[in-house]
């Protein structure tokens, strides 16, 4: 995988966003911190560095030089573990008492005003091994009535902890930081390499093999919701391109006979000179051929609209009881021209949002399925049948059926049954039925009917008259 390709991913990119912003917000903290506590620890010490020097000097007012020394001596004798440094010396520059070696060569800078000042001291005029470098430490001096010198010293071990602290909080920070970096690149590294997957599945794709799919795994996260939903969308996509060539294929097949009848048909006709009945023949023979080509074209239109949901504009509720009983009444003298009995069931009205002619027709497509294929003397059943959640409108007959088998394969364009092939047809009645179900919230069922068929549109959303919605 290529740096710039990892680099280019926004989990990568925002790791480093919220590093750097994390990184600064940080520094900044660290060093206010640092420089506060210094601040503190730097006049805690002066403060008592100033005081214990005016200590001093009181003894020296009330007790005189050889309190003085004694009190020196004393404190400098317990002061060499917290690093406090005494020196008095004479007015020669003869030590008196005191832990340190010697008064320091920088002599011009020490203060005799009782302020402090850093000044450098010599590691030998530092005791033991304390420091072995030199040392740059903070000092106060004050000098007394009879020419003798005292000076205060303390070590920086407060400081060196506060560093120590700091230095121990830099490193943590560091490490924070390359620790959110690692994951920035880990997470990028992740999301690329899943992506990449995504590409080379689509690439696939996109060369003519419409059956890959992107792989999902165990993880069940937001990229396998992802691939789920593309995977189903493709097969979506395969299925539109499957019935597509299906119905160029079916549309070839069906279209070429009366084509090419019509075509014979006028040739023979113009081979000899006819009288005016074989003419007329010929050519209401002719229309009726163009009749039921143009059939065809509206079937295969009316779905496609269907399916397209252009009709959704044009819902406003319709009354199904009523439009039931209109139906029935309409099939009745066809169902008794084909010596069928057609019983018609309604209820108390029930309404549903839709397209009052498309739902017409797509009863009316039933019925005509019914009375083509039901022998004579059978039985036809047109009922609304309201239920609990949901509201049926039926169509039974006696005639053949459909095999369970085959019944959602009947729901696809210009798909016939072998059974029912010598019967007059295109294939597109029950998907045309299909669709304007679907777009209506409504369901296509077929059953077994014991015997013949029983097909039903089932609405779930339904206003009863005197009822709020079924849900």
């Amino acid at each position: 995988m290529k740096l710039p390709s990892l680099l280019q991913t926004s989990a990568v990119r925002l790791a480093l966003k919220y590093t750097l912003l994390y990184t600064l917000v940080l520094g900044i903290a660290l060093a206010a911190l640092f420089w506060s506590s210094s601040r503190y620890v730097d006049a805690q010490l002066e403060a008592d560095m100033e005081e214990e020097l005016s200590s001093l000097a009181q003894i020296f007012d009330s007790g005189g030089a050889e309190r003085l020394v004694e009190a020196v001596s004393g404190s400098a004798e317990d002061a060499l573990d917290e690093s406090r440094f005494y020196l008095l010396v004479t007015k020669e520059g003869r030590t008196l008492t005191g832990n340190l070696t010697k008064w320091p060569d920088e002599e011009a800078v020490i203060s005799f005003a009782g302020e402090v000042h850093n000044i450098w001291l010599d590691e030998n005029i530092l005791p033991g091994n304390l420091y072995k470098d030199d040392a740059y430490l903070p000092a106060i001096a004050r000098e007394f009535p009879d020419g003798s010198r005292l000076l205060l010293v303390r070590g920086v071990e407060q400081d060196n902890v506060l560093r120590e602290v700091s230095e121990y909080l830099l490193e943590s920070m560091a490490a924070v930081v390359f620790f959110a970096l690692l994951m920035g690149v880990t997470l990028g590294w992740t999301i690329l390499r899943r992506m990449n997957t995504i590409g080379r599945t689509a690439s696939e794709i996109m060369a003519g093999d419409l059956s890959q799919r992107i792989p999902v795994s165990r993880r069940n996260d937001e990229f396998d919701t992802l691939a789920q939903r593309l995977n189903d969308m493709l097969e979506r996509i395969e299925e539109v391109l499957a019935g597509m060539r299906e119905v160029t294929d079916n549309v070839a097949h069906d279209l070429r006979s009366p084509i090419t009848r019509i075509r014979n048909r006028m040739e023979v006709t113009l081979l000899e000179r006819r009288d005016e009945a074989e003419y007329r023949a010929v050519m209401e023979q002719t229309i009726k051929d163009a009749d039921s080509m143009v059939k065809t074209f509206n079937a295969i239109l009316q779905t496609a609209q269907a399916n397209a949901g252009t009709i959704r504009a044009d819902l406003l509720p319709v009354d199904l009881s009523m439009l039931v009983r209109e139906m029935g009444e309409l099939y009745t003298p066809v169902a008794e021209e084909a010596g069928l009995t057609l019983h018609i069931e309604f209820g108390e009205p029930i309404t549903v949002p839709g397209n009052r002619d498309l739902l017409a027709q797509a009863i009316g497509n039933l019925l005509d399925n019914a009375v083509k294929y039901t022998p004579r003397g059978g039985r036809l059943y047109l009922e609304l049948i309201p239920g609990d959640t949901a509201v049926d409108v039926v169509v039974e007959d006696s005639g053949p059926g459909i095999p369970e088998k085959e019944r959602h394969r009947v729901k696809q364009r210009f798909v016939r049954l072998d059974t029912v092939r010598q019967a007059a047809g295109n294939g597109l009645g029950l998907s045309l039925v299909d669709a304007i179900a679907r777009q209506h919230g409504a369901t296509l069922l077929f059953e077994d009917n014991q015997p013949g068929l029983r097909a039903v549109i089932r609405f779930r959303q339904v206003r009863g008259a005197d009822t709020g919605p079924i849900s």
